[in-house]
């Protein structure tokens, strides 16, 4: 039977596919790789979001994220962060996004809900401090919430 993480994740990427086309997105700064993924909670397996807390609604968005530190010739392994920011959607409505931290089966990750009003696009902007860095990395991209 999968971990929880693993059946977070995997809920994560296959909920995304319709609202989003592609699973996940990654960003690298230097020797760190952000990896980031948005959807509405509707999206989410029933299961899964009873398990971590997570509202069940086309009016919540779930933004998910995840540090990894490279090394040379291996594959990336997670890291913790620090992470703040906010999202916005166009019509300018903003809030802070509160992240909480999940570290399950050697994976670390950090999920945040906020309120969205599909159809809008929300710009996200984020500061991730991956540990043992000495500056945040500005984390920043548009994602699209489409109504049914």
């Amino acid at each position: 039977m999968p971990t929880r993480a693993f059946a977070l994740i995997a809920a994560l990427i296959l909920g995304a596919i319709p609202v989003i086309g592609q699973a996940q997105y990654a960003e690298d700064f230097g020797e760190y790789r952000v990896r980031y993924s948005a959807l509405p909670t509707d999206q989410l397996l029933p299961d899964v979001a009873r398990a971590y807390g997570i509202d069940r609604s086309r009016q919540r968005g779930l933004l998910n994220v995840a540090v990894q530190r490279s090394a040379a010739g291996r594959t990336s392994d997670p890291i913790r962060a620090l992470l703040n920011g906010t999202a916005t959607s166009l019509g300018g409505q903003r809030v802070s996004l509160k992240f909480r931290e999940i570290a399950e089966d050697g994976a670390v990750y950090y999920i945040s809900e906020f309120a969205v009003s599909a159809p809008d696009t929300y710009r996200f902007s984020i500061n991730v401090t991956p540990e043992g860095a000495t500056a945040p990395y500005l984390l920043k991209f548009n994602q699209d919430f489409v109504a049914d």
